[in-house]
């Protein structure tokens, strides 16, 4: 399980702090995101939930919040599976950490991540200062410019450098942001073995559901026969049409063909009539 020992200093480092504006990287001061994940099987997922949603809100004034909120599944006989993200601050993490695996009934499924990204943070911090240094000269240029195309060429440049300013400011902002407060999955799972025993044999259900797949089998059986009649039984009538003439016209040609191979029986007898006079 990846810890970083780092962390509480990180969350320290706001976005003017001058040791990292100078571009050092002392070791004792690291921008450190840590984020983790944990699944919870609890008696009561929803009471569970409003727990987590009230120890968030204690830390609200520490910029503390509820990302989001899902539930599904659940219903008379289960409770419903819900899934939260929370946002905490980097110094609460592990005490965050803790508290929600003690909601637990069962042993917890937990991940924590730390990334550092101080050499990342310096080297943003670095190219914004030469990027606006650079833009400085170019407004200076712009404002002595002698000519026309001196000056078009200047606002060019111009447009890149802010664009480039501005996508390094907000990368800088995240990762600022994501070091202050980290982020928390976490999986809210019904514990099994403190639902109660469903005891009850319900005759009336098993007769509902079994009669809805019986409407279900008649609606797909009414279905497949409505989409045989329009689409493959014109087919059909029409191959079979086809395969009808040809074993007729078959039949027709055989038997003009064997009439034509036999002679006639009338010339036949008064051949054999000559023959014996």
């Amino acid at each position: 399980m990846a810890m970083a020992t780092e962390a509480p200093a990180a969350a320290e480092a706001p976005a003017g702090n001058d040791q990292f504006a100078q571009g050092t990287t002392d070791t004792r001061e690291r921008l450190i995101i840590r984020n983790g994940s944990i699944t919870l099987y609890v008696n009561d997922p929803r009471a569970a939930r409003t727990e987590i949603e009230q120890m968030i809100g204690s830390m609200a004034g520490d910029g503390a919040f509820v990302v989001s909120s899902n539930e599904r599944g659940g219903g008379d006989e289960r409770p419903p599976d819900i899934d939260m993200s929370i946002r905490v601050p980097a110094t609460r993490f592990d005490e965050v950490m803790d508290t929600l695996a003690a909601l637990a009934a069962q042993a917890t499924d937990r991940f924590e991540s730390a990334d550092d990204v101080t050499e990342e943070y310096v080297d943003l911090k670095a190219r914004m200062e030469s990027l606006e240094t650079a833009r400085q000269r170019l407004l200076e240029i712009m404002q002595n410019a002698a000519t026309t195309e001196e000056l078009l060429l200047a606002e060019q440049q111009l447009t890149v450098r802010e664009t480039e300013i501005e996508s390094i400011k907000g990368r800088i902002q995240y990762l600022e942001g994501a070091a202050r407060l980290s982020s928390i999955t976490v999986y809210l799972r019904p514990y099994i073995l403190g639902q109660p025993v469903e005891l009850g044999w319900r005759p009336a259900e098993t007769v509902r559901r079994s009669f809805d797949r019986l409407v279900d089998s008649f609606e797909s059986f009414g279905d497949w026969l409505i989409g045989f009649v329009i689409a493959d039984l014109p087919w059909l009538i029409f191959f079979g049409l086809v395969i009808y003439g040809a074993v007729r016209l078959g039949r027709w040609w055989w038997r003009r063909r064997q009439s034509r191979a036999k002679p006639p029986v009338e010339s036949a007898s008064n051949a054999s009539g000559k023959s014996t006079s």
